[in-house]
């Protein structure tokens, strides 16, 4: 009830105030005048008292009763104050002034006759006067109640207005960063499927030919690499500044989403709970968008559509894919729709091999739950090679300078994938020189299956352009080379070599930037570090004990308290965390992993 009260606006306060003036009358006139009264003193008192406090009471512990409760307890004491003291009647117009701001359209047709013509003719019947004097006085106030129940609403959908603008600013904002960032991304994108593999390809290709140029042609061709170099070290650096322009996506997953939940509580008053449960992995940037527009638009739906004050957000890194919960306290829903929101949130996550969710009753808030698979990003590298790229230009150019070493075989050439795996299976080679970005399966997922079916082949990530977040991921997950496909022949030949004797390499021009990256996630590691790899909370652990205990749901609903849709909706979530379907399996789960 203090809760309440905290969040009271001006036109609670009034009422308050009304009901208030009414009891220290009645006191007031029941110490000063009490020949005028035919009970003891204490017997008014308690009355009224009960009359002040009992409506109170109710109004925030079963808000349905109120106006009931309201209208019985004031007619029943204007009656009684009519029989015992009939010139203390006068002050119920204020109870009757609070019960017409609480009538609505749906009430104010019992409520009225009740306060404007009975309660007024059995008054007039008890104390012998004309009831039409308590009538006029007593529709009076009902009308004034009214009017003013017309204020508060209209002040109330000017404020819900005002929040509904607040939020749709917020989250236009967001959009516009977002395609904003989108665009930068897409730009990037470009540059580095066009002018970047071209250069490169003309570095690589001009430095295959070096060895069959005439030696007074070698200047010549130092200029043109050092040119082509040049204007690659440009695009680098115009790729560098929209990365930097793209900062809320340099820094963790989870950064992104405790600074975006941040920036919700402030523009919204929405208190948004946020937690990180397992070992926080990197994730490539273009999930991250993906990631950061689904939660942006379930917290605007959980606002608009739920009407949530409470929202907890809970991400989840496992071992092969990212979770995340949004459960709010707001309507629910009777039936899920997959409007424009969802529907788009779906989409996005489909796009990225993901699921989507949603469960929700009406009253017991919804909880929305995605899974996104983990794409490993790793990389390694070695001296029998195999190299995979789409571009057959590159491709061809490395095998062409790479074979003219003494100490180095390529047994082969894949332009995706699929092919690199088959190629792996026939050559066993000792170092994959992977590109990431191929036509059908990617580097990153051939590199994953290159992991697990071979542990102890080395692979090497060679792009185009720096990425500090793939490169610190490569890192983490094993890898023994990052490089750049511009590296100069001789560097090449170096590094390979290092990385076949048991070493690590990584390009100079993103070394510092990686090992950032790599502080900052151990960083955001040693800020979460919960005790509980399901995350489960207090109610959902309750809850798993009684199913142990062989409870079923109508029993558990009893015992705690709750419908059996919320304890439904909380064995949902509760499977969901565990990664089971049904209870049997939860019961198993927790007996195994001693959870409980």
């Amino acid at each position: 009830m203090l809760f309440n009260i905290k969040k009271w606006f001006w036109y609670n306060w009034v009422i308050f105030a009304l009901r208030t003036i009414w009891l220290v009358i009645i006191v007031i006139a029941d110490i000063m005048y009490p020949a005028m009264i035919a009970v003891p003193f204490g017997v008014i008192i308690l009355i009224a008292l009960l009359v002040y406090a009992i409506p109170l009471i109710v109004q925030y512990r079963k808000e349905d009763w109120y106006l009931a409760v309201e209208v019985v307890m004031t007619g029943f004491s204007y009656l009684f104050v009519a029989f015992v003291a009939p010139g203390l009647t006068w002050p119920f117009v204020l109870l009757v002034i609070i019960i017409g701001v609480a009538s609505s359209r749906r009430t104010y047709m019992w409520t009225g006759i009740s306060s404007g013509i009975i309660f007024p003719v059995l008054n007039g019947l008890i104390t012998n006067r004309p009831p039409y004097e308590f009538m006029f006085s007593c529709s009076f106030g009902f009308a004034i109640g009214m009017a003013f129940s017309i204020l508060i609403e209209s002040h109330k959908q000017g404020r819900i207005i005002q929040e509904q603008k607040g939020l749709l600013e917020q989250h236009i904002k967001q959009i516009e960063e977002l395609t904003l960032i989108e665009e930068r991304n897409r730009l990037s994108h470009e540059l580095h499927d066009t002018i970047g593999h071209s250069l490169t390809s003309l570095i690589v290709g001009v430095e295959s030919l070096r060895s069959s140029v005439p030696d007074s042609q070698v200047e010549r061709v130092d200029k043109l690499v050092s040119i082509a170099q040049g204007s690659l070290d440009d695009i680098r650096k115009h790729l560098h500044q929209l990365s930097h322009a793209r900062a809320r996506f340099n820094q963790s997953l989870s950064e992104a989403f405790l600074e975006l939940t941040g920036d919700f509580m402030k523009s919204t008053g929405v208190t948004v709970n946020f937690r990180v449960i397992g070992s926080e992995t990197l994730v490539m940037q273009k999930m991250s968008i993906c990631l950061y527009r689904c939660l942006q638009e379930s917290l605007t739906n959980a606002v608009r559509h739920g009407q949530a004050s409470v929202i907890a957000v809970d991400l989840y890194f496992e071992s092969q894919q990212l979770r995340l919960q949004i459960e709010d306290n707001g309507n629910g829903l009777e039936s899920i729709e997959f409007g424009l929101g969802l529907k788009g949130i779906k989409e996005r996550l489909e796009q990225q091999q993901g699921t989507l969710s949603v469960h929700s009753q009406s009253g017991q808030g919804t909880v929305v739950i995605w899974n996104v698979p983990i794409q490993a990003e790793a990389g390694k590298g070695s001296i029998r090679l195999l190299i995979v790229d789409d571009q057959v230009m590159i491709a061809d150019s490395l095998q062409q300078i790479l074979s003219q070493q003494d100490n180095f075989i390529v047994v082969g050439t894949a332009s995706d994938g699929q092919e690199a795996l088959e190629q792996c299976e026939r050559h066993q080679p000792d170092i994959v020189l992977m590109d990431v970005h191929m036509q059908g399966m990617n580097g990153l997922e051939a590199i994953l299956q290159m992991k697990e079916r071979w542990p102890n082949m080395k692979i090497v990530v060679m792009t185009t352009f720096e990425d500090s977040v793939q490169a610190a991921s490569a890192l983490e997950h094993g890898a023994e080379g990052y490089m750049l496909k511009s590296t100069r022949p001789k560097e090449m030949m170096e590094a390979l070599k290092l990385i076949y004797s048991g070493g690590t390499w990584l390009d100079q021009l993103i070394a510092t930037r990686v090992f950032e990256e790599m502080k900052r996630q151990r960083e955001q590691l040693e800020k979460y570090s919960p005790n509980d790899p399901y995350g489960l909370t207090k109610r959902e652990r309750e809850i798993l004990q009684l199913l142990s205990d062989g409870l079923r749901y109508k029993s558990i609903a009893t015992k705690l308290y709750l419908s059996e849709g919320t304890v439904r909706n909380y064995c949902s979530t509760l499977y969901s965390k565990l990664g089971v379907s049904n209870r049997e399996e939860a019961i198993e789960l927790a007996r195994t992993e001693n959870i409980l």
